[in-house]
């Protein structure tokens, strides 16, 4: 299925993306901690088109990843992005995933607004992650909801001044909204966020007290956030970051070998071997559940979201597989001496070990199985690569 954004549009944002990923890989040994963050590579990403990419073209943004046709596209971006700072990488996803989720829910006076604010430098996130002292929002006489209680895994705390928050209203359902953190601020716990790796995402704790959440800025209905496939299916994109920080690995692990002189060496060329096959596979089950994405948007039937939601299970633990081996692979190659500064192997491996700690793999794992156990549809209805259309 061909891009239908022009081929200058998409020829321009990959090879940014690839300049991007350069600024990114030298900015990731400077920000290793959890008091930092890439700005750098944000503003790169704000100033090429990043930010504003995932809405209407209609309105100033691009089209990609809301149209059929453009799936490959987005991930094969991600992906790169990924490969140059995993942290990068999830800081734009939760973007571009809020982006998204505003594009399906919002009305058109809010797709307009939230666009404005990301052509501004405002930054867009999805913090839906908490603990027992979980959100809560509550309609006030004065015409306003309040969110009160905390977040947990709140990336880019201090940064994303938009994020997309989900609550529980009195009802029992969630209700999205978002918050203007520009007007009133949360209390942050960076004590909360001291992981082994993606330090720099500062995913901090939290509390956002008594805010003040105007009724324009709620979004969608209550319930709709958790709605399939859009919310399962979503988890192709981290995949996509995740293989671009595998894919760095490989490709980190080539030069250090060549600059060793040790491309003879019939070990390492069979551990390369295992390491080139894993890639290629990782971006067949990339490109396969593009297609899956691409003919939902196209007919949005019941059996295409099945069928997407299906294949990006598979392929979301697939690539997590893959990105296992590759590290375990990498540090066979490279050994104690590669996985020390300044090399980059060390930082990359414990980022992309956290960043695989996705939660529901196991529940991933076992709708793969049900769905397979409990239908007597033909096989190729499973695994075909092609999307229904052409079958």
């Amino acid at each position: 299925m061909k891009v239908k954004s022009s081929n200058t549009t998409r020829k321009n944002l990959i090879r940014n993306a690839y300049s991007i990923a350069d600024i990114a890989l030298v900015e990731a040994s400077k920000t290793d901690s959890p008091d930092s963050f890439p700005t750098d590579t944000i503003e790169a990403l704000f100033q090429n088109g990043f930010l504003t990419m995932c809405a209407p073209l209609q309105y100033g943004g691009a089209d990609v990843g809301i149209i059929p046709g453009t799936q490959t596209l987005l991930l094969e971006l991600l992906k790169i992005i990924g490969s140059g700072n995993l942290v990068a990488g999830r800081v734009l996803e939760g973007h571009i995933n809020a982006q998204i989720l505003i594009h399906l829910y919002g009305t058109e006076n809010q797709v307009k607004t939230y666009l404005e604010e990301a052509q501004n430098k405002k930054l867009f996130g999805v913090w839906n992650t908490q603990a027992a002292d979980g959100t809560t929002l509550n309609l006030k006489k004065e015409g306003y909801c309040q969110l009160s209680g905390s977040k947990t895994f709140a990336t880019g705390s201090g940064f994303v001044s938009r994020p997309l928050v989900t609550a529980k209203i009195p009802n029992g359902e969630i209700q999205m909204c978002l918050p203007n953190l520009d007007k009133k601020k949360g209390k942050y716990d960076a004590s909360w966020w001291n992981p082994m790796g993606m330090r720099a995402t500062r995913s901090y704790k939290i509390n956002f007290g008594r805010t003040k959440i105007p009724l324009e800025d709620l979004l969608g209905k209550p319930g709709e956030y958790y709605a399939q496939p859009i919310f399962g299916a979503g988890s192709i994109r981290f995949s996509a970051v995740q293989l671009g920080g595998a894919e760095r690995l490989v490709t980190l692990t080539r030069a250090y070998l060549q600059d060793l002189g040790r491309t003879q060496d019939p070990f390492q060329q069979m551990r390369v071997g295992k390491m080139c096959i894993a890639v290629a596979s990782g971006n067949q089950w990339l490109h396969t559940a593009a297609e899956y994405w691409d003919q939902y948007l196209l007919t949005k039937s019941e059996k295409d979201s099945e069928r997407l939601l299906y294949n990006a299970n598979m392929a979301r633990l697939a690539i997590r597989n893959i990105c296992n081996e590759i590290i375990l692979l990498t540090q066979e190659c490279v050994g104690a001496r590669g996985l020390n500064a300044p090399h980059h192997f060390e930082r990359i491996i414990r980022d992309l070990m956290i960043y695989l700690q996705q939660p529901a793999p196991d529940a991933a794992l076992g709708h793969v199985g049900v769905n397979f156990l409990q239908t007597e549809e033909d096989n190729s209805y499973f695994w075909n690569p092609r999307p229904l259309s052409e079958n």
